[in-house]
């Protein structure tokens, strides 16, 4: 049905292809966006291109996938995600009944509260975490020797790692931030609420926000292992890392997404084998998906939320990293910490950049394949355009090579045979070049003049 309504097209009138157009443009253009705006922030507070963001934005897509795609209650597709435990919070069907689900809850509720804890300055020790893992691998361990069998509930194991990694963390001497226990017991509320409200698109949200949470806490151990220590070291030998871990992330998603594409269950899709649903509507003879105005909406947000971030302590303190790291430490600024934020919002970015990646008029699959790390080298003309180190370069620019991708492909189809299958994924690099011989530092950039 939605093939034979994009077949339509070509019979529709000027306005309604025009406004079709802008549509389509728009929402391209916000995913660029959204992914730019996790480039700009990391460049602002680090001075180094993350070339890792659309490797990170494809995980972020898995992330999603594996909270919504294997269910507990379902029989998951043989070979698929094994050990997942802490997959699907949220199951639909009302209050959780299955031991599993509980422990997802628990997880993701203490990793939630271990991020509001690091993004507000705590700390963590290495020997905690590694004995709450040592703990939680032996009882999974032990749950499959003979007279063990009260360990078999995931839930039981993950709380004894717990209270074993809290406490050699306190034998230690650290002293946790109340932040952390604040923020999982909110998570989890929050998480018994959702559950009991049974709604799909409020569970699907939700997934989405522990996806990022997720993808927050990877970007940010990604910085403290492999960014951190090159602090003081050449920016080309910092970006050469980035690629590196690029290159490890593809490797884990394309493995992932190599046999069976993997679905992010977007509410708003068409439902299969259901002929009254088509993931859209038409208007004036065009015809309009959903996730154009969902990618829309999630753009809205995603700046407004860095608008209001830009001006509370921490947003402060990342501005003045980014101007002058000495001044900054010299006022008691924490760099590491302002890197490690910008990572994990960075990383945040490209997880909501990845699931709308898979929705058209990106991808009309709804799935992560092993495409969907392209996004960020398709959004990297915006990031240049706008302009580096601008946020609101970021916005603009994504918007204006979406709008330049889409129009040229609908409105120089026509020319295919003289420039050749897929030249509109051209024009956003000719357009970027055309402005950058005007404005070397695009069009919100800042100019870096240098005096002899």
């Amino acid at each position: 049905m939605i093939g034979e309504l994009l077949a339509q097209a070509g019979d529709i009138g000027f306005f309604s292809r025009l406004l079709n157009t802008i549509v389509r443009g728009v929402s391209i253009g916000g995913v660029y966006a959204i992914i730019a705006l996790g480039f700009v922030i990391i460049f602002k507070a680090t001075q180094v291109v993350n070339f890792a963001q659309g490797a990170l934005a494809a995980a972020g897509g898995l992330f999603v996938s594996f909270l919504v795609f294997d269910r507990p209650d379902q029989a998951s597709p043989a070979g698929i995600t094994p050990g997942t435990w802490w997959r699907a919070p949220f199951a639909g069907d009302g209050l959780p009944e299955i031991g599993e689900q509980w422990a997802s809850i628990v997880f993701v509720a203490f990793l939630a509260g271990l991020l509001w804890s690091l993004l507000t300055g705590g700390t963590i020790p290495g020997k905690s975490l590694l004995a709450g893992m040592a703990a939680f691998l032996a009882c999974r361990w032990l749950a499959t020797r003979q007279g063990f069998t009260w360990l078999e509930e995931p839930l039981i194991s993950l709380i004894i790692a717990l209270v074993i990694g809290v406490g050699a963390g306190l034998a230690t001497g650290w002293r946790p931030s109340n932040r952390l226990p604040i923020g999982a017991a909110i998570t989890f509320v929050a998480m018994v609420i959702i559950a009991a409200l049974d709604s799909t698109w409020i569970e699907w949200i939700g997934n989405l926000i522990i996806a990022v949470v997720f993808g927050a806490l990877l970007g940010m151990a990604l910085e403290r292992v492999a960014i951190r220590p090159m602090v003081g070291q050449p920016l080309f030998s910092m970006a050469v890392i980035t690629l590196g871990l690029e290159i490890a992330l593809r490797v884990f998603t394309n493995d992932s997404v190599k046999i069976l594409q993997r679905s992010v269950e977007s509410p708003w899709s068409a439902e299969i084998g259901n002929p009254d649903s088509d993931g859209g509507f038409s208007l004036f003879g065009a015809f309009y998906f959903w996730s154009y105005f969902m990618i829309i909406i999630a753009t809205l947000l995603s700046f407004v939320a860095v608008y209001f971030f830009y001006r509370s302590k921490l947003g402060v303190a990342m501005r003045a990293v980014s101007f002058d790291q000495e001044a900054a430490m010299a006022q008691g600024i924490n760099v590491g910490q302002v890197f490690a934020i910008a990572w994990a919002a960075g990383a945040g970015l490209a997880v909501l950049g990845g699931v709308f990646a898979t929705q058209p008029p990106i991808e009309a699959t709804g799935a992560v394949s092993a495409t969907t790390v392209l996004v960020a080298f398709r959004a990297l003309p915006a990031v240049i355009l706008g302009g580096l180190d601008s946020v609101q370069g970021a916005l603009i620019g994504g918007v204006l090579i979406g709008l330049a991708e889409i129009f040229a492909g609908e409105y120089l189809s026509g020319y295919v045979d003289v420039l050749g299958p897929g030249y509109q994924q051209i024009v956003p690099y000719v357009v970027m070049l055309g402005v950058l011989l005007v404005r070397p530092f695009g069009l919100y950039g800042t100019p870096e003049i240098r005096r002899v």
